[in-house]
């Protein structure tokens, strides 16, 4: 295991320690990939400080949309729509044991995270990434965690199992709620829909 997946791993088992007994059954990784299938809508994210919370801020609604057939290596599709603007890419995902590493490719330019999948509600995919950047010669390092839903709906009692999650985590108490119906079109299934109509 690389010295960075296996930090990743170590800050992970820390927290959950760290936290009151419950929390390592509420930060369990998840083991069953297939259930990350399809296209998933983001719907509420945290953060470890302020400065982080406010990047995810910026962010107006997004989508994500995995492969049918989820391998140890895959290609994940995204629709962000930031200041107005509707922002495409694709990320490649890389398992090694219970942690992640993502790619992600946009306008030329590619940066990496490191996180992992944990077990969420039903229909929900929870992720938690640890971030690390570099400015004015100061290496600033946080923790991202973000909840989809398939639907973009979230029932309150999934909305406070992912706050006891997030609390587990360290995360600060404030959220940020995404609009989950204002989302960019998804320009690949719309040429399905009409690949589909042209043949009837």
């Amino acid at each position: 295991m690389s010295p960075r997946l296996c930090l990743a791993l170590l800050a992970l088992s820390s927290l959950a320690a760290a936290s009151d007994p419950g929390c390592e059954e509420l930060v369990k990784p998840l083991e069953d990939r297939s259930k990350i299938s399809g296209k998933w809508i983001f719907n509420v994210g945290g953060a470890d400080t302020e400065e982080y919370l406010k990047n995810l801020k910026s962010f107006h609604c997004s989508w994500i949309d995995f492969p049918t057939v989820p391998s140890v290596n895959m290609t994940m599709r995204f629709g962000d729509r930031h200041e107005e603007k509707c922002l495409y890419g694709h990320a490649n995902f890389s398992y090694e044991g219970n942690n992640t590493k993502v790619t992600f490719h946009f306008n030329s330019t590619s940066h990496d995270h490191v996180g992992m999948l944990l077990e969420s509600c039903a229909d929900c995919l929870l992720w938690i990434e640890n971030t690390e950047s570099k400015e004015n010669g100061e290496i600033k390092k946080g923790r991202h965690l973000y909840l989809f839903t398939k639907s973009g709906d979230l029932a309150e009692s999934d909305l406070a199992f992912f706050k006891r999650q997030a609390a587990c985590l360290n995360l600060l108490p404030d959220f940020y709620f995404a609009e989950t119906k204002d989302l960019c079109p998804d320009e690949k299934e719309a040429a399905a829909s009409k690949e589909t109509t042209q043949e009837q």
